[in-house]
């Protein structure tokens, strides 16, 4: 369920990318300077989202690093990079789910594959473990009762998507203070949508290799895609409510082109995709 919360780059202006990608490689080098090599390659664009996020929230409260170099993914030509004190946080949660992502699909799938990461990653995953306990509890807790509705076939979607929503609120909860409710809100609802749109995105693949998907039943039923969609709205509808209150002025521009089009990018269906405006409402 990673890469859904994308940057619609063909609606940002090229100053306003560049610096997105400089958040993107400024994560991918504290992923590296915190858990080595390994740990680059669980980059994804989800927490860069929340390291954007989290940097423009609370800028200006720890300090701004930046540069030019190379990297092992661009040996020849340095690329720009950004970083404060959320992508050291936004590190940790990507190598806490990458390997609880692997325990999950090696415990339902006995996948030698994600029993190979869990082996590479569990060292790292217990140094995350001592540093952002409440975060990993949620991730073990949330992703063991989806795990228990996927063995039971639930067929409810909102009950589904309701663990990855309070997995997402978990990790969205950076700090104790005045927009943590906010903050929580956001990662509920978003984490809501990426576990329906993912469902739906696998949905004639999981069919074909009958693996668990929450929205066969719903499936079944007419315009169910025009019923997704207008569910999905109603997140980001929640989910953009949230974010407007936030006091984000920095990236502005990119957050809000993630929240009303990027997330849309991945949509399944060849109908028009939902409006940006829809999110904005």
């Amino acid at each position: 369920m990673f890469g859904y919360v994308l940057i619609n780059k063909e609606a940002l202006s090229p100053q306003a990318f560049a610096r997105y990608q400089a958040s993107y490689c400024g994560l991918c080098r504290r992923l590296g300077r915190l858990h080595g090599l390994l740990g680059r390659l669980t980059l994804s664009y989800d927490l860069t989202f929340l390291d954007i996020l989290l940097s423009s929230l609370y800028e200006g409260e720890s300090e701004l690093c930046e540069g030019c170099a190379r990297c092992p993914a661009h040996p020849l030509r340095p690329q720009c990079w950004r970083a404060s004190a959320p992508a050291d946080y936004c590190a940790d949660l990507s190598i806490a789910l990458h390997y609880y992502a692997a325990a999950d699909k090696w415990r339902d799938d006995r996948s030698l594959t994600a029993l190979a990461l869990m082996g590479l990653l569990r060292g790292r995953k217990r140094r995350v473990e001592a540093r952002r306990p409440a975060q990993c509890t949620a991730m073990r807790t949330e992703l063991a009762e989806l795990s228990r509705l996927e063995k039971a076939n639930c067929q409810e979607p909102d009950a589904a998507a309701a663990c990855f929503g309070r997995l997402m609120a978990a990790l969205f909860d950076y700090r104790d203070d005045r927009w943590r409710g906010e903050l929580r809100a956001m990662g509920m609802a978003l984490g809501k949508f990426i576990y329906l749109l993912d469902a739906a995105d696998d949905l004639a693949k999981d069919r074909k290799k009958h693996h668990y998907n929450p929205l066969y039943r719903f499936s079944e039923t007419e315009g169910w895609q025009q019923a997704l969609r207008e569910g999905l709205e109603g997140l980001m509808a929640q989910c953009a409510a949230a974010f407007r209150i936030l006091p984000c002025v920095d990236d502005a521009d990119i957050l809000e082109n993630i929240l009303y089009s990027g997330v849309w990018l991945r949509w399944p269906f060849p109908q028009e995709k939902p409006p940006e405006a829809a999110a904005q409402d």
